[in-house]
């Protein structure tokens, strides 16, 4: 992924600028709703990475070669991406700054948690990423959101290769996993009290 961090500059205005035009047009709905529209969206997102990473399979032989390596590699970089696009679109429902260092320590944070790689230890591991420098924070990131896209290319396998069957399941599978990592970034966000913690 050779430094990518979609955490680093993330687009704060165009993200605050969806954020505020759900608000005003649900004016009813509360923030784990207007949360729940942005998990929806980027898990259909999500889903359509795998149907269309897959789609070579339908092509018997070399078809399947490169729906399983290099539609796998398209799937974990679109994939981790999409994921962690929405845990920033998530703490822009909770007014949360998305400028800065700080910002990138945050939503890293909030990244782990949702993927479940940091529930063990929070406090220390969280410290940790408070201490981070940038470069160790960047390098940090791209090997958890690899680790995160060849875990669930696992899990899809060769499953991918099944032609028709792949499709739906390769992109059911993106779909559902996106919804439990959106629900945990949720419940970090709608839980956190930030004002009795010291900052990143």
């Amino acid at each position: 992924m050779l430094g990518f961090n979609p955490f680093v500059s993330p687009r704060a205005d165009r993200i605050r600028q969806k954020i505020n035009l759900l608000k005003q047009n649900h004016p009813d709905l509360s923030n784990r709703e207007i949360a729940g529209i942005i998990t929806s969206e980027k898990c259909f997102k999500c889903a359509l990475v795998g149907i269309i990473t897959a789609l070579p399979a339908l092509v018997p032989g070399a078809g399947s070669l490169i729906s399983l390596l290099g539609g796998a590699a398209v799937d974990i970089v679109l994939f981790t991406y999409l994921l962690a696009t929405m845990v920033v679109e998530i703490a822009a429902i909770f007014d949360r700054d998305l400028t800065g260092r700080a910002f990138q320590k945050e939503a890293f944070w909030a990244f782990i948690i949702a993927t479940g790689t940091g529930s063990a230890g929070s406090k220390i591991s969280q410290s940790v990423v408070a201490a981070l420098t940038k470069e160790t924070l960047n390098g940090l990131t791209e090997r958890t959101l690899i680790s995160l896209g060849v875990r669930n290319t696992a899990r899809v396998g060769l499953i991918r290769i099944i032609p028709v069957l792949g499709l739906l399941l390769t992109g059911g599978i993106n779909y559902w996993v996106g919804k439990a990592i959106g629900k945990r970034a949720l419940n970090y966000y709608e839980n956190k009290n930030f004002a009795d913690e010291r900052p990143y």
